[in-house]
């Protein structure tokens, strides 16, 4: 798609630029060097966020000496994170985010799942615990660090921030849409059934409350379901899964 004769950027040009960004940030060691990372137990953002959006601005003139269809497009960058408003010659534009994270340890929490897109650009900035180490930041979309290597997750008392993790994230530039909004209700529902039927070192009281569902949903779907309904359900969950291998 074009806009009167502008290439459209999308979300697949926001992630090579961050590529190109993460590489900059690595040719930056002085720079992050500098950088206060924290106030006490607080982290601060705002070094980092400065740093990476001069430095995604470096990256996008770099791209465009690369690629023609970008040359008539300029970038601003503010923070927090990287929030890029992409300017058309027409005089249109339209705004994307890179979304930054920063640790000493190469696992974290990351963001609020309800309003996550997981598709968006990440880079992982893992700062040194010895100040003789390098910084090292990587991008990648943000389902790739995402930990997936669990069937047993626990599901929490607010909406669930799943940990990412640096090792996962993938130095490649093909772009790879994911299962987009509430894909994680049934990854969630799935781990905790999983957990019940586990063996597992520390239980939470999680366990014991899916347990008695469990038992319960069953107990009342067997005590008021008829043959009828039952044949019914069964033909309706067949259909079902066979529709969802199909459109996966």
């Amino acid at each position: 798609m074009r806009m009167f004769g502008c290439h459209e950027i999308t979300q697949s040009n926001v992630y090579e630029l961050g590529v190109e960004t993460a590489k900059i940030l690595n040719e930056s060691q002085s720079e992050l060097a500098s950088i206060k990372w924290t106030n006490g137990e607080a982290n601060i953002d705002t070094g980092y966020s400065n740093l990476a959006c001069d430095c995604c601005m470096k990256a996008w003139d770099r791209l465009k000496e690369k690629n023609p269809m970008y040359a008539n497009i300029y970038i601003t960058c503010v923070i927090p994170d990287i929030n890029i408003i992409f300017h058309y010659s027409d005089g249109r534009k339209s705004e994307h985010k890179i979304e930054l994270k920063s640790s000493k340890s190469k696992k974290m929490p990351g963001s609020t799942i309800m309003k996550l897109d997981i598709n968006q650009t990440l880079i992982y900035c893992l700062r040194p615990t010895n100040k003789s180490e390098p910084y090292k930041l990587k991008c990648s979309q943000y389902h790739s660090a995402m930990v997936d290597n669990t069937n047993i997750d626990l599901f929490q008392d607010r909406t669930p921030r799943p940990i990412i993790n640096f090792d996962n994230m993938k130095d490649d530039r093909v772009f790879e849409r994911k299962k987009p909004h509430y894909f994680w209700i049934e990854h969630y529902a799935k781990c905790a059934l999983n957990r019940i039927d586990t063996a597992l070192s520390r239980r939470s009281w999680q366990d014991d409350m899916v347990k008695i569902m469990k038992k319960k949903i069953i107990e009342d779907y067997i005590r008021n379901t008829s043959q009828d309904q039952f044949r019914i359900d069964k033909i309706s969950l067949q259909l079902e899964n066979t529709t969802f291998t199909v459109e996966a």
